[in-house]
């Protein structure tokens, strides 16, 4: 052999050799997981070639091998999970904080590099909250991630009066929070080779709409009272004791007085014994409403529920305002008569609303412009009148009463009975008159008539002395 292809061969020998060194340590790219605790990842080994020879290290520690067949490393854990089939990933289970960290997977000559940051969103209080109270959430992990938050409506949240972003957004304040606030919001956790989203479900128990609410009903109606919670009070009752009370006071600055309460067993309501016009039942809908049947004016108020567990109580009020309708004079109009309406509320009319009387197919009207609660009307015409109540346009409430015009042969009656009245109290007095004078006339006829006797009996007495005396003198 030339010394030209001595040298060429030992270049060649000398190249492969450094080639054949250079492949045992050979190396991908480090990728970078991120994983919520409680859940489940995996960490990807994405070699292809057939290998007899798989080894996961964690923290330069054997945590799983397969060599013909699967070996558990030191570090044992059944939440392990190797991939035999097409790959070589690592599935890891139900994560916890201390399973962060550097991960090498080595397959062959091959070797992966996988960095597993791990992450949890916590809430204080944990559990279920009520209603006006606050909320704080916070996200655990690598502090070098991009946090940002959604709420249950998916929208992204950002600093406003109800709602506060700390530590650079990894932990959100949610004050006063309110029944529509339950639901699920998200943390978003970003960074440049990888992202996460971490649910937190948001439990919050009170009533909807806990604005003002009036209820404006007619005197005789049957009202229902509903409060709709957010949440079934069974469902309330697998984390707690539940008591629900039903209260009434007749105005704002009295004290209410408890109409009824029960208290919830894990498997039903208790509900209580129906009262005299009074039915309670709780509907599927997660609402107890309360039936108010022929109310009348004292039963206007405010009748408030309240829901008590351990953490404390929510309630809810509803203001029930009853209408009342009144004539003077009652009944039948003559042709000559007035008549005065009055329309009234047992609160006054909210700002916005009009309360007035008018004649049904007429054109007569009367409305309140003082802003109190009543109105009247002074009419002479008959027909049906109608009491209502309207805010912006739409009727609240209203009733009808209807003036009775009186017959004329009524009215001929009332004059012929009149006048026979008379007529028999002319002959009573009458008849009376001369009853009176009669005996009158007699008792002074008696009286004479015993004068008359007792001056004859004294003219005798006188006669029979004169005579005796005469006697006495002849003798």
């Amino acid at each position: 052999m030339d010394p030209f292809s001595i040298m060429t061969n030992s270049i060649l020998a000398v190249f492969i050799v450094m080639q054949l060194g250079l492949i045992p340590i050979m190396a991908e790219g480090e990728t970078t997981v991120f994983g919520a605790v409680g859940e489940q990842v995996i960490l990807p080994c994405t070699d292809k070639s057939p290998s007899d020879k798989v080894t996961w290290k964690y923290n330069d520690r054997v945590v799983i091998q397969y060599l013909d067949r699967l070996l558990r490393g030191l570090n044992f854990k059944d939440r392990y999970e190797l991939n035999t089939q097409g790959n070589f990933s690592l599935k890891l289970s139900q994560l916890e904080h201390s399973d962060a960290g550097k991960y090498v997977c080595e397959v062959g000559s091959r070797i992966f590099k996988v960095e597993l940051q791990v992450f949890e969103v916590t809430g204080s209080p944990s559990g279920y909250l009520l209603q006006d109270k606050n909320l704080m959430l916070s996200i655990q992990g690598s502090s070098s991630a991009s946090v940002t938050w959604s709420n249950n409506r998916k929208d992204k949240v950002t600093a406003t009066q109800s709602t506060e972003l700390k530590n650079g957004g990894r932990t959100l304040q949610i004050h006063n929070l309110q029944v529509e606030d339950s639901g699920t919001w998200t943390c978003h956790i970003t960074s440049l080779p990888a992202k996460l989203d971490i649910p937190y479900k948001v439990l919050v128990i009170g009533f909807h709409n806990l604005k003002r609410e009036t209820l404006y009903e007619a005197v005789n109606s049957t009202v229902s009272i509903s409060y709709s919670l957010s949440t079934h009070l069974l469902q309330i009752r697998e984390l707690e004791y539940v008591r629900v009370a039903w209260e009434w006071k007749s105005k704002t600055d009295s004290k209410y007085q408890e109409k009824f309460n029960f208290s919830v067993t894990s498997k039903e309501l208790l509900l209580p014994n129906q009262m005299a016009n009074m039915q309670v039942t709780w509907k599927p809908s997660h609402t107890l409403e309360v039936k108010l049947s022929k109310v009348q004016v004292k039963d206007a108020g405010w009748y408030k529920c309240q829901l008590t567990v351990s953490r404390g109580h929510v309630e809810k009020a509803i203001h029930l305002v009853v209408m009342t309708v009144s004539a003077d004079p009652v009944g039948p109009l003559s042709k000559w008569a007035n008549v005065t309406l009055l329309c009234k509320l047992s609160a006054p009319i909210p700002p916005n609303a009009q309360l007035f009387w008018e004649h049904v197919n007429g054109t007569e009207k009367k409305l309140n412009m003082s802003g109190h609660n009543e109105v009247m009307v002074k009419t002479k015409t008959v027909g049906l009148w109608r009491c209502s109540l309207k805010v912006e346009n739409n009727t609240i409430t209203r009733i009808d009463y209807t003036v009775v015009k009186a017959a004329e042969w009524n009215v001929l009656i009332v004059v012929v009975v009149g006048l026979g009245a008379s007529i028999v109290l002319l002959l009573l007095a009458s008849l009376f008159i001369f009853i009176f004078t009669a005996r009158q006339r007699r008792r002074r006829r008696a009286e004479k008539m015993a004068q008359a006797r007792q001056d004859l009996i004294e003219r005798r007495i006188c006669q029979c002395q004169r005579q005796l005396k005469n006697d006495y003198s002849d003798a």
